[in-house]
C-alpha cells in the first residue's frame, strides 16, 4: 500500500526542521556534516536547474518537472528564463565554492520563494513541499553563518575596529585563475546557441581552472604551515 501523500508531503518539511534544529543544536561533526551535505544539495541543484535552462534542455537537472522552453515561449519568457538560468549556475557554483557559501545562501533565499510560488500558482503537486523543505536547509546554512551575517542585520559598535581586519584572501595569482575559471564558466553557459559542445567544453575548461586554482591555494597553505621539530640524535 502507498504511503498517504500528505505524510510524504509533511515529511518533505518535517525532515529539513528535525535535521537543522539537531545539527544546529549539537554542532561538531553533526553541524559540519549537516553544512557541507546542505551545501552540495543545493549547489547541485542550482547548478542542474540552471544548465538545463541555459543548454535548451539538454542538460538534465535534479528536479521536476521541468519548465521546457516550449511552455516559456507560449508565456513570451525565454529571456526571463535564461536570467533564471544564469541566477541558478551562479548561485550553485557559489554555494559550491565553499568560501562564497555564504553569499550564496543569501541569494538562494529568493530563488526559492520565485520556485515556490511559482509552482504553486501553476498547481504543481508536491513541488511546493519539497522546495519548501529546501528552503528550510537553506536558513539552517544562515543560521550556521549568523556570526558573519550579523554585520548586515546589525552595524557594528566599532565599525573602525571591523575596517581595520585584515580580509582572508588567496595570494593575487591564486585569485585571478579562480575569477578566471568562473568567468569562463558563466561564459561557456551561454554559449549553447552557438553549440552544446562549445558550451560543454568551455564550462569544463572553467571547471579545470577552478580546481587548479583550488589545488594551487591548499597547497600553498600547506606550505605555510609549521613544520613538526625535528629530533634530534643523543
Amino acid at each position: 500500500m502507498n504511503p498517504s501523500p500528505t505524510l510524504f508531503y509533511t515529511l518533505c518539511i518535517a525532515l529539513p526542521v528535525v535535521a537543522t534544529a539537531v545539527a544546529l543544536a549539537v554542532g561538531g561533526p553533526l553541524r559540519r556534516l549537516y553544512v557541507v551535505g546542505s551545501r552540495l544539495l543545493l549547489g547541485a541543484l542550482m547548478l542542474g536547474g540552471g544548465l538545463y535552462k541555459l543548454s535548451d534542455n539538454h542538460l538534465p537537472g535534479l528536479m521536476g518537472p521541468p519548465m521546457d522552453h516550449a511552455f516559456l515561449a507560449k508565456h513570451s519568457l525565454e529571456i526571463f528564463g535564461q536570467f533564471i538560468g544564469v541566477a541558478q549556475l551562479l548561485i550553485g557554483l557559489l554555494l559550491l565554492s565553499g568560501r562564497f557559501a555564504l553569499l550564496g545562501a543569501v541569494l538562494l533565499v529568493p530563488m526559492w520563494l520565485n520556485i515556490i510560488f511559482l509552482t504553486w500558482s501553476q498547481h504543481w503537486t508536491g513541488t511546493p513541499f519539497l522546495t519548501t523543505g529546501f528552503l528550510v536547509l537553506n536558513i539552517g546554512l544562515l543560521l550556521h553563518d549568523f556570526p558573519r551575517l550579523k554585520w548586515l542585520l546589525y552595524p557594528p559598535a566599532d565599525a573602525a575596529a571591523l575596517r581595520a581586519q585584515r580580509l582572508q584572501t588567496a595570494p593575487l595569482p591564486v585569485e585571478l585563475l579562480w575569477w578566471l575559471g568562473a568567468a569562463t564558466i558563466v561564459v561557456g553557459s551561454l554559449l549553447y546557441p552557438v553549440s552544446l559542445r562549445a558550451m560543454t567544453t568551455t564550462m569544463l575548461l572553467g571547471v579545470v581552472l577552478l580546481v587548479g586554482a583550488t589545488t594551487w591555494h591548499y597547497y600553498l597553505k600547506r606550505q605555510r604551515l609549521p613544520q613538526p621539530p625535528v629530533p634530534q640524535k643523543q
